[in-house]
């Protein structure tokens, strides 16, 4: 959802106010309205949970930027990657189903 790049629309405060409801539908998805105006700084009406999937990717993006940013812990990762990978080859590893058996 937020991956590719949104598409903008200019338009007046004016006009935003004149076909707000049209403007409000407009702004769906990745799909946004900047709004001008002589006296404040522009603004942009968005899509909500566009806004949302945005905010959280970039939360996940800050997460993982901190364990990278952490030298150990990712080398520590790296290992046990590599030992989960030998492990489900080897088929030392359980199923949920299998460790808690079927219903």
């Amino acid at each position: 959802m937020g991956g590719a790049a949104a598409t903008v629309k200019k338009v007046s405060a004016t006009k935003l106010r004149q076909r707000f409801k049209r403007y409000s539908k407009e702004a769906k998805g990745k799909r946004v309205i900047l709004i001008s105006n002589r006296r404040q700084e522009p603004k942009y009406l968005v899509d909500k949970a566009w806004l949302d999937q945005i905010l959280r990717e970039r939360a996940s993006v800050m997460a993982t930027l901190e364990i990278l940013a952490d030298r150990k812990l990712t080398d520590r990762l790296v290992r046990l990657a590599r030992t989960i990978d030998e492990d489900i080859r080897a088929r030392r590893l359980y199923t949920m189903e299998e460790v808690i058996g079927q219903e």
